[in-house]
């Protein structure tokens, strides 16, 4: 049977992402709720034991999924009644597979005040909804084509949660690197001082999402790959999207190590913690 917390966390997120309105009776519970801030790797261990624990040790973190990250790296939960447009709404999804199927499980964090668990919502999403979460085109290849192949192949997030960088510290590296390593058209390297700070300095609008994914494969960049060394096997990536001056949507995609010890590197003598992922950048 689903309990209470269940009950607030469907409504608050399935309401919040497709519904434009819900009940007063539901509106007023939710709006005694205390807003919920988490980092990716605050919940993590509980996503994890409470996969395995249901379906098996050899379930695999496959993908994490912030939508809509704030500046602190954290996604930030609402009391529906606060958020006028729903795309606003923020949570982390940590998606599972099993590797005898090609089913995803998910599960995110449980946003009731002193909860240190996960509530799993493997029964109300697939692989389209999923993506739909995401707003914008790019990141949308990124993440669709990722998961493709992770649900064709048997492979998963091989970094130790302990050695993982969290969300904060993937977006300190996305906001500040400076160079950031990216290639022209060509795939030719060079240096970059567009981060996340000087891309943000103007325009509004401006939201981040984060995703960590296997890298290796999944992001079907076989030049980037081999003209790199100290690539991660696994990569954080920061989309942000903001409107500028003109009215125009813009947006920066970024790719970030996720090990504090590791940095990227190109055979012109250049290494970098990030490196840019928006294709032929003429910065």
């Amino acid at each position: 049977m689903i309990n209470l917390r269940h009950i607030f966390l469907l409504f608050v997120l399935f309401s919040a992402f497709f519904l434009s309105s819900c009940s007063n009776e539901i509106t007023n519970v939710i709006n005694n709720i205390t807003t919920t801030e988490v980092t990716a790797k605050e919940r993590l261990d509980s996503a994890n034991a409470q996969a395995t624990r249901k379906y098996g040790a050899s379930t695999k973190l496959v993908m994490i999924f912030g939508r809509n990250v704030n500046e602190a790296g954290k996604t930030v939960l609402s009391p529906i009644s606060a958020v006028s447009n729903p795309d606003t709404i923020g949570a982390w999804l940590y998606i599972y597979r099993v590797p005898s199927d090609t089913s995803l499980r998910i599960y995110t964090p449980n946003p009731l005040p002193t909860a240190t668990d996960c509530v799993e919502l493997t029964a109300y999403f697939n692989t389209n909804q999923l993506i739909g979460l995401i707003q914008d085109t790019s990141a949308k290849n990124i993440v669709s084509g990722a998961l493709n192949f992770i649900t064709s192949a048997n492979i998963g997030i091989t970094t130790p949660t302990v050695s993982l960088v969290n969300s904060e510290v993937s977006l300190g590296y996305a906001n500040t690197s400076n160079p950031l390593i990216k290639f022209n058209s060509s795939f030719i390297p060079d240096t970059s001082s567009l981060n996340g700070n000087a891309f943000f300095a103007s325009g509004s609008g401006k939201t981040r999402n984060m995703v960590l994914i296997p890298a290796a494969g999944t992001l079907n960049l076989p030049a980037y790959i081999s003209n790199l060394t100290g690539f991660p096997a696994d990569l954080w990536i920061v989309q942000y999207k903001k409107t500028n001056a003109a009215s125009q949507q813009e947006n920066l995609i970024l790719g970030t190590v996720v090990v504090s010890s590791q940095l990227m590197g190109v055979p012109i003598g250049i290494q970098s913690k990030a490196i840019n992922l928006s294709k032929y950048v003429s910065e």
